[in-house]
C-alpha cells in the first residue's frame, strides 16, 4: 500500500512517481525519501504549489551525514526536479551533487558458531516476542524471520529481492525461484537447496492458514512487501544477542558468494563457467561485480593475480558499500 502525499505538490509528485514506476525506476528507498520531502514542504510551505529555492534547503548535506548518504537521500528529489523542469513546472537550476566517496566495504565473516548461534537466537527471539504480544504482526514475524534470514543465507539473494518475492514466483515443488523484480538484470532464477525448499514448504502451509491466497511470500499484515527497515532492524536486534562485532543482513549475501568461491580452490575449477553461473545466480549485470568478492578470498586472489597480473586491478573492483541500492 502506497501512502498519499500531503503537500500542495501532491498531484505533481503522484504523476512523477507513476512514470517512474511504469518505467521500472522506483523503489521503496526513493518512495520513503520523497515522502519525507513532501512532509517537509507540507509543514513549512503548506500553501505553495510550486517548488522554490528555499524548499531545496532540505537537500543540503546535514552535519551528521556522509556524502553518499546525502546522495541517496536526495536522489529522488533531484530526479523530480529534472522532471519538473521538462514539464515546465519549474525553472530551478539542478541541485549540486556532493562528491561520491569511494570506500571499501568489508563484510563480516561469520563463523559456523556465529551462524548457529544467530539462527538459534532468531528462532527463540521471535518465539519470545509472540508470547509477550499475541497479535498478527508478531505472529507474522514469528513465522517469517527464521525463514527470511535462512533464505538470504542459502540463496545469495538481495534483501529487496526476497522482500519483493511473490508466491507466484516460487515453485514449491521444484524449488525454482523466479526473481522478477530486482535492481539489476530484468529476470533471473535460482534453485533452492532441498533443506531450504522443505522449510519454505512448511512455512507456506502455515502462512496459508493465516493469510489465504496472499500475494507476497513475506507480507506485512496488509499483504504488502516489508520495508527495508524491517529486515535491518530485526537483524540488528538478533545479532546483538550473539556478538558485539559489526554486521548487517547484507553480509549473509556476501557469505554466500565467498563460500562458493572458496570451494573452487580445493576442487579445481574453470573460472569462466563457475564465475558466470555465480554471477547470474546473484543477479549481477556483469561479471565484474562478481569479481569484487575475490577481494575477500585471499587464496583465490593470489591465484588470479598470478594468472592475470596485467588486468588484475580491472578485474577486481572494490566491494560495494552497503546500502539499499546494492542489496
Amino acid at each position: 500500500m502506497r501512502y498519499p502525499f500531503k503537500s500542495k505538490l501532491s498531484p505533481k509528485f503522484e504523476e512523477f512517481v507513476a512514470i517512474r514506476i511504469a518505467s521500472g525506476q522506483w523503489n521503496t528507498s526513493y518512495d520513503y525519501n520523497l515522502h519525507h520531502f513532501d512532509k517537509y514542504i507540507a509543514a513549512n510551505y503548506p500553501s505553495y504549489e510550486e517548488l522554490t529555492v528555499e524548499m531545496l534547503d532540505w537537500c543540503k548535506r546535514r552535519e551528521t551525514e556522509k556524502n553518499n548518504t546525502c546522495i541517496s537521500r536526495t536522489t529522488p528529489i533531484r530526479n523530480f526536479l529534472k522532471y519538473a523542469n521538462k514539464r515546465g513546472w519549474s525553472t530551478l537550476n539542478p541541485l549540486p551533487l556532493p562528491t561520491f566517496e569511494a570506500n571499501s566495504y568489508i563484510p563480516h565473516f561469520f563463523t559456523q558458531y556465529e551462524l548457529t548461534a544467530f539462527f538459534k537466537e532468531c528462532d527463540s527471539y521471535v518465539m519470545r516476542s509472540y508470547q509477550e504480544r499475541r497479535h498478527i504482526t508478531t505472529l507474522l514475524n514469528r513465522l517469517q524471520l527464521p525463514v527470511y534470514f535462512r533464505l538470504l543465507y542459502s540463496s545469495g539473494m538481495r534483501t529487496c529481492e526476497v522482500r519483493w518475492l511473490k508466491c507466484s514466483n516460487v515453485n514449491f515443488e521444484s524449488g525454482i525461484v523466479k526473481i522478477i523484480k530486482s535492481k539489476s538484470i530484468d529476470e533471473h532464477g535460482i534453485v533452492l537447496h532441498d533443506s531450504m525448499l522443505q522449510l519454505l514448504q512448511h512455512y507456506n502451509q502455515a502462512m496459508e492458514r493465516i493469510m489465504p491466497n496472499r500475494i507476497y511470500l513475506f507480507p506485512d499484515k496488509e499483504d504488502e512487501p516489508h520495508k527495508v527497515r524491517w529486515g535491518c532492524t530485526f537483524f540488528k536486534k538478533i545479532w546483538s544477542k550473539v556478538s558485539d562485532e559489526k554486521a548487517v543482513e547484507y553480509d549473509l549475501r556476501s557469505l554466500y558468494a565467498v563460500s562458493n568461491i572458496s570451494k573452487w580452490e580445493n576442487h579445481g575449477y574453470e573460472l569462466s563457467g563457475k564465475l558466470l553461473f555465480l554471477s547470474r545466480s546473484m543477479g549481477h549485470r556483469n561479471i565484474q561485480s562478481t569479481f569484487g568478492y575475490f577481494h575477500l578470498t585471499p587464496m583465490l586472489t593470489d591465484k588470479l593475480k598470478r594468472n592475470c597480473a596485467k588486468k588484475f586491478n580491472e578485474l577486481l573492483p572494490q566491494t560495494p558499500a552497503y546500502n539499499e541500492e546494492n542489496i
